[in-house]
């Protein structure tokens, strides 16, 4: 179970979030997202995780993904991921339905074994569209690949 050790912080329109793309999640027309990489995860939920570039870069979350452990219990490949890069403001202000955006630092001690501690940890909270042009659009519109 995770405490909280960081404080959760107000994200402010001006900053930026990186959400982690899975390879199979990128078309290989346009080297660009599927709308399918926006969904909530999980999918029943009502987020989508990022990591607050506040305290991530590429870097950083790439190493957290390196600990995270898929449900067979083998180790996350992250040379699998991309990260699309987007600002809040524009998340919350040009995004429909309506999202939001809130930090929701991980936190265990000891940390779990598979499960590493976050402080970066954000969610985009709000309903997703999977295979939706529209919403697809307007988050190609918003963001960019994280260098």
């Amino acid at each position: 179970m995770f405490s909280l050790m960081w404080p959760k912080e107000n994200i402010t329109d001006l900053c930026k979030v990186n959400v982690r793309v899975a390879d199979t999640f990128i078309s290989p027309k346009d080297d660009l997202p599927r709308a399918a990489a926006f969904l909530n995860t999980p999918k029943e939920g009502t987020n989508l995780s990022c990591d607050w570039c506040k305290y991530a870069t590429v870097e950083i979350s790439k190493n957290i993904i390196s600990k995270q452990k898929k449900g067979n219990g083998d180790f996350k490949n992250p040379d699998i991921f991309r990260f699309w890069n987007m600002n809040v403001g524009r998340i919350r202000n040009e995004i429909t339905p309506n999202q939001k955006v809130l930090h929701e630092p991980l936190y265990s001690s000891p940390e779990p074994d598979g499960a590493p501690n976050n402080r970066s940890h954000s969610i985009i909270e709000g309903e997703k569209f999977d295979n939706n042009a529209e919403f697809r659009v307007l988050i190609l519109q918003i963001g960019e690949w994280a260098v």
